[in-house]
């Protein structure tokens, strides 16, 4: 009997009857009204019912639309007699825009299905949801009638693709297009240029691709090839073009257009460099604008990305012409010079009508306010966007490159919703800490423990230069203080003592170092005023959804979709649906079904991982020895936050030449067992029932067999001494400490287990 098998036979033993479930989908609708009965399809046929005169628009979207392909046979058909009817009040140009119109409302009736919306845009979307829901009935083709009412909340919902550091073919442009439309996901922001290559093909600058990508770049052709196919799915391609930093590879073409840094070849190093355009030279607003009329021709979308991100000011600081440039045009300093360039080529954005979008970097008062200012560096970072009356979008947070929890993505609201505003009774303590990365400063910050007006624990948390955090998730222990905030690091628990402290801090699963100090505590009023600042800040401009951001220093097209499914569906979530909608749990038990439903989109995150097991064992590997293998990388995860990035630079492999050809490279970034492991775990702990201990011992006894009898495989690919011992005191002692190494972490099954103990002494102790 399977783990979730016996798991929901005890937690129906427990509850005594199963309570009625939303639909398996995602992200969830509006609203979902059930009703009586339900609807019979076949696959063999489906007859569909549209006005005639949209009929020949609506070709390539049918032809591309994956609800329509899980039938033999679609067919035209009157509107009384088709199984499928269609009305779309407006049929708009092939191009979706932002602010289109994506509502939809579906009715399922015993008869038929009706699908109503105001754009072909919000057709798509309901094809999406029919999609998932047909999924969700296997093969029985009987869906439940039911009544949906649907709208997203943000316009703007997207993903960055990265295909600079490592080139990804066409087809994993396709494929991951297909899987953002079956999340109703509408943005596709592809980053094109950075210092590491230059990846589509332009007439006027043709060094560009002929010097700086390595032979690695798309062809005007392509290019439009694959903004055609996104209209086809309602998806608006982005494109971004990196100035006036991460410029190396236009330096390395075209040296006269950068700012003193000379190159010899390709950047091969992943990080921040020297090369800047040059400001004060007449060329570079020539070079910006003769790049953007041609990325106009190809990019119909009214938007594009300047980048704007990481300034490495030396260059601009060691030429004199730039200074002299400078003191002429009265700029104090570089962060002028660098908003002087960016409403110059603002202004050049807006002669082909174009908006710009750029960084947090490109904030200044002088910019025009059409310009969206996305957000990598965090809340604070788009509170000041909004304050200074910009638009904005959140990636903080979204940055998918990293293995996070899914959870920490799904709390992390564009627009912070704050469930109570706190206010200080007590001031309790006041500690400042030092947290240690593997790479780039520490962060430092302060921690003042407070009790609220109902008596409860909570923080407030400043970090240097990241803002504050409020966190009610505060628990007191006999060393201190433990409380839990999610940073743009990942959930991150910092411990703090009563005096000091050297507990390690948490950043998801992995343990960085943290030294902690208890000082003078702020007065009462002080510690309000701040709270009150904190909680009642006053916007300006508006948040218009955000981006999940996939950086490839890390990936290739060997692993990619291991870092974007199916987690990006409940970041989809959190862009679609309404902001109440935030039950962890049951996103999980749906992200289960997504984990599933992704391979229908073409979605290789079980193959790639399959296919890396392969190859660290020899080519006699039995389907056998691979199954067993796949079940124990659910016991694994990939160290949080950049830790394996950190590692990668602290074994000078943080470079285009490292081979990523590690189990860890692949793995998935969540153990979805070990989830549902601990929300037993927590049913337990709210009734000590007598069948679910039994289950979780026998779960975890299972688990010890399956380790002890598959250990000569998985010495094969684990990458620490005698692995086996060390999983082997997890499962067994009642306090372990994680393991971590270049191959992953046990990290949360080693907490998943603690907490296991610690639950079941409990209950055994209360009789």
């Amino acid at each position: 009997m399977t783990y979730f098998l016996r798991l929901l036979m005890c937690v129906l033993c427990v509850t005594g009857t199963a309570i009625a479930k939303p639909p398996l989908l995602m992200p969830m609708p509006v609203s979902v009204t059930n009703l009586d009965g339900q609807l019979q399809l076949t696959s063999s046929h489906l007859s569909v019912y549209l006005d005639e005169k949209y009929r020949n628009s609506s070709k390539l979207l049918f032809e591309n639309a994956a609800f329509l392909q899980n039938f033999s046979s679609v067919t035209w058909q009157d509107k009384r007699s088709a199984q499928l009817k269609i009305e779309v009040a407006d049929w708009l140009d092939d191009i979706p825009r932002l602010d289109v119109d994506e509502s939809y409302q579906l009715i399922i009736s015993t008869e038929a299905i009706t699908l109503k919306s105001q754009t072909q845009f919000g057709m798509l979307r309901g094809f999406a949801t029919l999609n998932q829901l047909l999924f969700s009935a296997n093969t029985t083709y009987q869906l439940n009638a039911m009544t949906i009412n649907d709208a997203p909340t943000y316009p703007w919902r997207g993903l960055l693709f990265d295909s600079v550091r490592h080139f990804l073919p066409i087809s994993d442009v396709k494929r991951t297009l297909r899987g953002l439309a079956s999340a109703k996901m509408n943005v596709f922001h592809w980053h094109l240029t950075d210092d590491q290559g230059w990846r589509v093909a332009l007439k006027s600058y043709p060094k560009l691709h002929q010097v700086a990508s390595d032979g690695l770049f798309y062809t005007a052709e392509e290019i439009k090839d694959v903004v055609a196919y996104a209209a086809s799915l309602g998806i608006r391609v982005v494109p971004e073009f990196d100035v006036p930093g991460h410029a190396s590879s236009i330096v390395l073409a075209y040296p006269e257009l950068g700012s003193g840094t000379k190159l010899d070849g390709i950047e091969r190093r992943w990080g921040v460099f020297r090369p800047l355009l040059d400001p004060s030279n007449p060329n570079v607003y020539r070079f910006v604008e003769d790049v953007v009329k041609e990325l106009t021709e190809l990019f119909p979308d009214h938007y594009l990305h300047i980048g704007g991100d990481e300034i490495d000011d030396r260059d601009w600081q060691e030429n004199t012409q730039i200074q002299l440039f400078m003191a002429k045009h009265k700029l104090s300093d570089t962060h002028a010079l660098h908003a002087y360039f960016n409403q110059r080529v603002a202004n050049i954005l807006a002669k082909y009508n174009r908006k710009m979008i750029g960084w947090d970097e490109v904030l200044h008062p002088n910019l025009p306010k059409q310009t969206l200012v996305q957000s990598w560096r965090g809340h604070h970072s788009l509170a000041a966007i909004q304050e200074a009356g910009f638009d904005g979008l959140l990636s903080s947070g979204f940055y998918i490159d990293q293995p996070q929890w899914t959870s920490y993505h799904y709390r992390n609201h564009p627009e912070p919703i704050i469930s109570k505003t706190l206010s200080a009774k007590e001031v309790i303590n006041h500690s400042t800490f030092t947290l240690t990365r593997l790479k780039g400063s520490s962060v430092n910050g302060k921690v003042t423990v407070f009790r609220d007006t109902q008596s409860l624990l909570a923080a407030l948390v400043s970090i240097e230069g990241k803002g504050r955090f409020i966190t009610d998730q505060v628990l007191q222990t006999e060393y201190g203080f433990e409380l839990l905030i999610d940073t743009w690091m990942g959930p991150t628990k910092l411990f703090v003592g009563k005096t000091t402290s050297n507990q390690a801090a948490f950043v998801g699963n992995t343990p960085y170092e943290m030294k902690s100090k208890s000082e003078n505590k702020p007065s009462l009023r002080a510690l309000n005023n701040a709270l009150h600042e904190e909680q009642g800040k006053d916007k300006g401009g508006r948040v218009l959804g955000g981006e999940a951001t996939l950086w490839a220093e890390l990936l290739t097209t060997e692993s990619l979709d291991t870092r974007l499914w199916p987690r990006l569906y409940a970041i989809a979530e959190r862009f679609w649906s309404p902001k109440t909608q935030v039950d962890e749990r049951d996103m999980y038990r749906r992200l289960v079904v997504m984990d599933k439903f992704a391979l229908l989109h073409g979605g290789k995150h079980k193959q790639q991982l399959n296919e890396r097991l392969n190859t660290l064992l020899d080519d006699n590997v039995t389907q056998d020895e691979i199954a067993k293998l796949l079940k124990f990388s659910e016991f694994l995860e990939p160290a949080h936050y950049y830790t394996l990035h950190h590692l990668a630079y602290l074994r000078d492999e943080y470079h285009h030449g490292a081979p990523l050809d590690k189990l860890v490279d692949v793995l998935p970034v969540e153990s979805l067992m070990l989830r549902e492991f601990d929300y037993s775990v927590d049913d337990y702990m709210q009734t000590c029932s007598k069948s679910l201990e039994t289950s979780l011992q026998f779960q975890v006894d299972e688990w010890r067999d399956f380790i002890k009898h598959n250990m000569h495989l998985i010495e094969r690919v684990a990458e620490w001494k005698n692995p086996y011992l060390q999983i082997k005191n997890a499962l067994q002692s009642k306090e372990s400490q994680p393991i971590i190494n270049n191959n992953g972490t046990i990290a949360q099954l080693v907490a998943s287990l603690n907490q296991y103990h610690k639950v079941s002494s409990l209950c055994k102790n209360s009789g």
